[in-house]
């Protein structure tokens, strides 16, 4: 027959035992909880692009950020996760929140990649980009970033490139337009002709400045179109050799107008921060007519 102190040791080995197990379970728990591992938990994020930029009149919201260089109060990106979206708005104090504060992206923690877009709504790259509103839709901006417990910072950088065209009078012209015309412009393809009207910058009567967006996948020979009052029509042919196409860059081409389009400069360099240039000099004239 068990006596009372062995039935008292049973029990407080069987408490001891049951203790440890407690605390190996919390341990374990406190473990998976860490950071947001393994529990969905609401994205903190941050994002910047840049140089400062601010937001233009209610006539034209995109007056002076149509070549967005960075974000402002009531900006809007899709941070996306697989096939799940949530749009979160940029507020006046600098934070971001979801579109619909209750349903925030979740994270499980540490690892996971999530991408980001600007704008929210993005759909193409549009062929007029006469004004600043379709430059702005044009001009998508991507980011990628691992998150860090349940936090992520995106950097965004430009998803296509950017052509700027300057041309110098030596007479008064007040009106001008320009164009691009070449293959895979907008869609990407480079078998489908497809022209860009580009989106005059500058009010300048003796220097119009033209600028549009086009894919980093277009064929890199395309056909550059000036118009002016006291000019007509004239062209440039972009011959394509040795010129490589990639997002984030800007390919400026500075003419004089006399009674042609005389060619002076091509340079590339980076469009998301200004003065970082990437390679520059001039290249190949091309035709000029």
């Amino acid at each position: 027959m068990m006596n009372k102190t062995h039935i008292y040791t049973n029990y407080t080995g069987i408490r001891s035992q049951f203790r440890l197990l407690l605390l190996l379970m919390a341990g374990v728990f406190a473990s998976c909880t860490q950071d947001g591992a393994g529990v969905a938990t609401p994205l903190e994020i941050s994002a910047e692009i840049g140089n400062p930029q601010t937001r233009a009149d209610e006539d034209d919201p995109h007056l002076s950020d149509y070549d967005k260089k960075k974000f402002v109060a009531g900006d809007v990106i899709k941070i996306s996760k697989g096939s799940t979206d949530v749009n979160y708005k940029r507020t006046a104090a600098g934070n971001w929140t979801p579109s619909v504060v209750t349903a925030p992206m979740t994270t499980t923690g540490s690892g996971e990649t999530f991408t980001a877009t600007f704008p929210n709504d993005f759909s193409s790259i549009l062929a007029n980009q006469s004004t600043h509103t379709n430059f702005w839709k044009s001009n998508r901006l991507t980011a990628t970033a691992t998150a860090t417990g349940n936090r992520v910072s995106f950097s965004f950088a430009p998803a296509a490139c950017k052509i700027t065209v300057i041309v110098s009078f030596q007479a008064d012209n007040t009106n001008g337009s320009a164009t691009v015309a070449g293959n895979g412009l907008c869609s990407g393809n480079s078998a489908t002709a497809e022209t860009i009207t580009l989106l005059k910058t500058s009010e300048s009567s003796k220097r119009h400045t033209y600028a549009g967006i086009f894919s980093p996948k277009a064929a890199a020979s395309y056909t550059i179109s000036v118009k002016a009052s006291a000019l007509g029509t004239r062209t440039y042919k972009e011959k394509g050799a040795g010129l490589t196409l990639q997002a984030g860059y800007e390919y400026q081409y500075t003419f004089t107008a006399t009674s042609e389009l005389i060619l002076t400069s091509v340079v590339v360099k980076d469009f998301a921060v200004d003065g970082n240039f990437g390679t520059g000099g001039e290249e190949d004239a091309g035709n000029a007519t």
